[in-house]
């Protein structure tokens, strides 16, 4: 059962009070009362409101509960913040103690009387648990022991044997401040000892500085030869809670100590057994069975802990102790902390490390990687590699330069490939290792064109024949800039690319090939509208009289104008002239009568409304003859014929002129 009393320097309980004068009881009065404002500080108390004297202060009652609320953190009762009377202090001094005792604190030789009377010895034992309780934790084994196997461990060299006089030269602290992080500190070892009180100073400040410490002991104090036990484990608590400093050092240890896997806390993560065993492995010990241990947490553990024995390492704690989920961290923590006097035993496989890892390989083209043997006891012979593709097995060739090996291959398909490097046939660290090989995109190639029509279907083609299958993406702007995303079909080592332009004008087409754009892209693709070409001026004409027509291309985009006059299945000459932009003029003179076909073609397209057709005549072969062209008497009829026979079909026009005004026809 706990006894509430406060403890001697050496630890044994104070027998009387008389003597107050005694310094080591001074320096731990002190520490509690700075521990007690701490925790009031981190719950938002005012300064104002803080603890001077713990004898006193806590008479009312209204203290202690706020301590109280500031550990548990959460409220626990109706306070009276002024008393008014006896009565009313002791209501509140009740509640905080029974606040106590429901959160597993036995409360023994003490009642709300003691603390209302200001009893100072049993007030200091009652701060010295809730310090145990709530700073350093709940553990059911001697906290002294704990603290100190977990000390012995990290500052080794120190020899830490007590929390009193130990710590007067301010050595051990700077030590154990690089311990939590190397090289805060690392001229401990040339340390004066008989310069305690700077050397404490300068501790306990950097510890202030970079780890938030509290200074609850004051380095006068740390470096007295009257410091009390109870005041330096209070302080040095600080270095070993959970989320200490030295809490996230010894995980860290831990952590480079594993060969697999890693450690989050020193709780849940050791309650199974695995984590200890799989940390006596990676040292190099042997575990019948492991990794495929039972599901039973209490043998796994004794499995670890026989392990740890042939490290070299004794327990602190039994196996049923560790499994049990109340465990506190500090047992684990420190156990774990005398491992790391331990390096990872090496397998083989380990001692061989991948340099250069396959990078940028194409089919056909020879590809590199490295690897480093860090072992000189190791033979290059013992290193080996195999390659497997999709469907070959390219053969892997080492050339070493001392303890470096650079591997050549040449792959002969595309596609993921997995590498595996073998050191005495086993695995080493991160293999397999899978990449993809491409292909060669100099070897990719696309059939351009150079101009299509608007809402045709137009075939591209990208040719992957001497490069591989791989991923090709192919994307058409317009004009106007919008972006049209082409859909391909793989066909016996090409992909056939549908394109369906909607607007005249230049378009872009993109080529990409594992990403990259292949030689020459993007590629521009001249669009035109062979529908938007008009013709005009095409009327009948007379044989051996020269005859022209416009057509305008203004509205049709960039293309070739082709223009075909043919008679009775024969060529006419037709002469195409440029007037300006988009506007031609197409010239040419028919040799004979009959009807005449002409074809007009924009980049080969015929246009809308072609072939056209007109009909020329032969005006040499109309002959005019009858009475009526010669001498006739005035206002009679007179009668001739027009003959067009052999002059193709055309209309006849007469006009008859006399001495009179007006023409008669």
């Amino acid at each position: 059962m706990a006894s509430f009393r406060a403890l001697s320097r050496e630890g044994h309980a104070a027998m009387s009070m008389r003597d107050s004068s005694d310094r080591w009881i001074l320096i731990q009065k002190n520490t509690f009362t700075n521990w007690v404002n701490e925790q009031l500080r981190v719950s938002g108390i005012e300064t104002t409101e803080f603890v001077k004297d713990l004898e006193h202060d806590f008479q009312t009652g209204v203290r202690l509960c706020q301590l109280v609320e500031s550990l548990q953190g959460k409220k626990i009762g109706r306070i009276i913040k002024k008393p008014m009377n006896h009565h009313q202090e002791l209501e509140n001094v009740t509640i905080a103690l029974n606040a106590i005792s429901n959160d597993n604190v036995r409360l023994v030789n003490i009642g709300p009387e003691d603390i209302v009377n200001a009893n100072l010895k049993l007030i200091l034992g009652l701060i010295w648990h809730l310090i145990l309780r709530y700073q350093i934790g709940k553990t059911k084994f001697p906290t002294k022991k704990l603290m100190l196997a977990w000390l012995q461990a990290v500052i080794p060299e120190c020899a830490v044997t007590n929390f009193t006089t130990d710590w007067n030269s301010g050595i051990a602290l700077h030590a154990l401040i690089d311990f939590c992080r190397p090289g805060l500190s690392p001229n401990w070892r040339q340390m004066s000892r008989s310069d305690g009180l700077n050397n404490c100073k300068s501790a306990m400040e950097l510890a202030k500085r970079e780890f938030d410490i509290p200074l609850v002991v004051r380095p006068e104090d740390l470096s007295s030869p009257d410091l009390d036990e109870l005041s330096g484990m209070t302080y040095l608590s600080y270095f070993m809670k959970v989320d200490s400093p030295g809490y996230h050092a010894t995980l860290n240890m831990v952590r480079r100590l594993l060969k697999k896997g890693t450690v989050n806390n020193f709780t849940t993560d050791w309650s199974d057994g695995r984590m200890l065993c799989n940390l006596c492995v990676s040292l190099g010990a042997s575990i019948a069975g492991y990794p495929a241990l039972t599901g039973n947490a209490i043998e796994n553990q004794e499995l670890g802990i026989q392990a740890g024995k042939k490290l070299g390492v004794e327990p602190i704690l039994t196996a049923k102790e560790m499994c049990d989920p109340e465990v506190d961290h500090i047992g684990i923590m420190a156990y774990a902390a005398y491992f790391s006097r331990f390096k990872p035993v090496r397998s083989s496989a380990e001692k061989v490390v991948m340099d250069v890892q396959p990078k940028n390989c194409y089919i056909g083209i020879t590809s590199t990687f490295s690897v480093r043997i860090e072992d000189d006891d190791l033979y290059t012979s013992a290193v080996r590699a195999d390659l497997k593709g999709p469907d070959s097995n390219p053969p892997v060739t080492f050339s070493w330069s001392g303890r470096v090996g650079t591997a050549s291959f040449t792959p002969l398909e595309t596609g993921i490939h997995r590498l595996n490097v073998y050191c005495d046939n086993q695995l080493i660290v991160g293999c397999p290792i899978s990449f993809k090989v491409l292909a060669d995109r100099s070897k990719v190639t696309f059939s351009s064109i150079d101009h299509c029509a608007v809402g045709m279907i137009t075939e591209l083609k990208v040719n992957s024949q001497f490069a591989g299958q791989g991923d090709v993406q192919v994307e058409a702007r317009a004009p106007g800039g919008r972006v049209h995303n082409l859909r391909t079909v793989y066909r016996n080592g090409d992909y056939i690319i549908n394109f369906t332009p909607s607007e005249v004008g230049v378009w872009q087409v993109s080529v990409q090939y594992e990403g990259d754009h292949i030689s020459g892209s993007p590629f521009n693709i001249k669009v035109f509208d062979p529908n938007a070409v008009r013709v005009f001026g095409l009327e009948g004409g007379t044989v051996g009289m020269g005859l022209n027509f416009t057509v305008d291309t203004s509205e049709a985009g960039e293309g070739d104008l082709r223009v075909s006059v043919t008679h009775d299945y024969q060529q006419v000459p037709a002469y195409i002239t440029h007037q300006r932009a988009g506007l031609y003029r197409v010239d040419f003179t028919p040799e004979g009568a009959g009807t005449y076909k002409v074809n007009v073609f924009y980049s080969d397209i015929e246009v809308r409304g072609s072939p056209y057709t007109l009909d020329i005549v032969d005006s040499g072969r109309v002959t005019v003859s009858g009475d009526g062209l010669s001498l006739v008497p005035v206002n009679r009829p007179a009668k001739f014929i027009v003959d067009t026979q052999g002059s193709s079909s055309g209309s006849v026009k007469v006009e008859i002129t006399g001495k009179i005004a007006e023409p008669v026809s």
